[in-house]
């Protein structure tokens, strides 16, 4: 990895607004679209849930395949590398996206990663402000834990069914 510590003040923003329709799986499809964004994500397989606008159109099997996906490439993975808590660079937006060149001076960015046994090469950054994670990660990802769990949804039945007699 290679680090800066010059700052570097011309930097352009390549982010575009995104209108996510609020369901959970249609966040983590476009989560999975951020992560496609900054690595190079030339694989059909995955880039076929990447299109949250059409989340509901997936069977309940390609539900669960997008929540496999997300917890294979959690933002653990990420974090420091191409993925950048930063309040002050998202400015009013929930994240945001820079081109690698533009950010070499003010960030630790690699050139690429290691997912699944393959090496990705890093096409940009991204920033984001821990709201923007919770909505369109962890909560989420939550609930599709208890839908898709089995022993998971098992100890929640059991802990609504408790009941005391008296």
């Amino acid at each position: 990895m290679a680090m800066y510590q010059k700052n570097d003040y011309g930097i352009r923003e390549t982010g575009v607004t995104a209108s996510v329709p609020d369901n959970d799986v249609a966040r983590c499809m476009y989560y999975l679209k951020c992560v496609c964004s900054v690595i190079e994500c030339s694989d059909a397989d995955i880039l076929r849930y990447t299109r949250y606008q059409n989340y509901w159109a997936l069977s309940n099997a390609e539900d669960e395949t997008v929540y496999k996906l997300c917890r294979l490439l959690s933002p653990d993975k990420f974090e420091d590398k191409v993925f950048f808590e930063s309040e002050a660079m998202c400015g009013s937006s929930g994240n945001n996206f820079y081109e690698i060149s533009q950010v070499q001076n003010r960030l630790g960015v690699v050139g690429s990663i290691l997912i699944a046994g393959r090496t990705r090469r890093v096409t940009s950054i991204m920033t984001y402000k821990m709201s923007w994670m919770r909505a369109n990660y962890i909560y989420p990802m939550n609930r599709l834990a208890n839908r898709f769990n089995y022993e998971r949804r098992v100890v929640l039945a059991l802990q609504d069914a408790d009941c005391t007699i008296s």
